[in-house]
């Protein structure tokens, strides 16, 4: 455990990654209410900015650029309280959201990964990853794929990761400005029957796995206009698909070129973001 804590210390910075969901298959409902499901996440090089700072007591501070994130119900808030309980440190921390938020893109499980692994890091807490994947499904079932800081079939609640190889390919992800909450679109999926398990890949298949639907989509396009004439839109340059409960539609470009002519034609109060897949959570490029 660091002593002599002191709040003149420099700030640490971390990014913490978005991600896509290459497709989503919902299996069945658990008796917790959760759901089982399948998927495919992806690393992608769209990030939130985190600045950690040590204090001289044990007050955790966090500022947000984001107005969308209540104190009350700030992931990021909730981690540090988790891995500094029973300790006597505390932090200031600085979120630069970058991540558009109730997007399907994992910013606030990411934002809550990095600050568990900054935090263990810079405290010389001593957790392993395990420990802290464990630490962090208390906070989200996306928090432990984070963590894990690599590409993922993912199983069970999301919890159950297995490293897949993937491709670094190119995407567009369009996000038009609105935030859809992922409980109210669970609660409103119906499940169909007989839903067969795929078979856990090592390996991104494009032909096989590159046009499996997100099973949540035809409901959310219903239930948010915006997001079925955005869904039509994205359609007109390649194959589109939702991530996650929404409201983030992604597709792999053609070339350069078109990623230029999406970015030019975008719909009013929608953004455009050219990114990259990773192979591996930066954090982990700076061990």
């Amino acid at each position: 455990m660091i002593a002599n804590i002191n709040s003149s210390l420099p700030f640490n910075k971390f990014l913490a990654p978005a991600k896509l969901n290459l497709f989503l298959k919902i299996l069945n409902r658990r008796p917790d209410g959760y759901h089982n499901l399948q998927s495919v996440f992806q690393l992608i090089s769209l990030y939130d900015e985190i600045s950690i700072r040590l204090r001289d007591d044990n007050k955790i501070n966090i500022e947000n650029s984001s107005a969308l994130i209540s104190k009350k119900n700030d992931i990021a808030y909730k981690a540090c309280s988790l891995i500094l309980d029973r300790t006597s440190i505390g932090v200031d921390i600085k979120i630069k959201k970058n991540i558009p938020v109730g997007a399907g893109l994992g910013g606030g499980s990411s934002d809550a990964a990095t600050i568990l692994m900054a935090i263990n890091r810079i405290c010389q807490l001593g957790l392993s990853k395990d420990k802290l994947m464990q630490l962090g499904l208390k906070l989200g079932a996306d928090v432990p794929f984070f963590i894990f800081g690599e590409n993922a079939w993912v199983g069970g609640i999301g919890d159950e990761l297995h490293p897949i190889s993937i491709p670094e390919f190119d995407f567009v992800v369009a996000v038009p400005n609105i935030s859809i909450s992922t409980s109210s679109i669970f609660a409103s999926f119906k499940l169909t029957n007989n839903v067969n398990p795929l078979k856990i890949a090592s390996s991104f298949d494009s032909k096989k796995l590159g046009f499996i639907d997100n099973d949540l989509e035809s409901l959310v396009i219903k239930k948010f206009l915006t997001m079925s004439a955005l869904m039509d839109w994205m359609k007109n340059f390649g194959y589109a698909k939702m991530s996650g409960t929404g409201s983030s539609i992604f597709l792999r470009p053609k070339s350069n070129f078109q990623s230029q002519e999406i970015e030019r034609l975008k719909p009013k109060n929608t953004e455009i973001y050219g990114v990259k897949g990773l192979s591996v959570h930066p954090f982990y490029l700076t061990d």
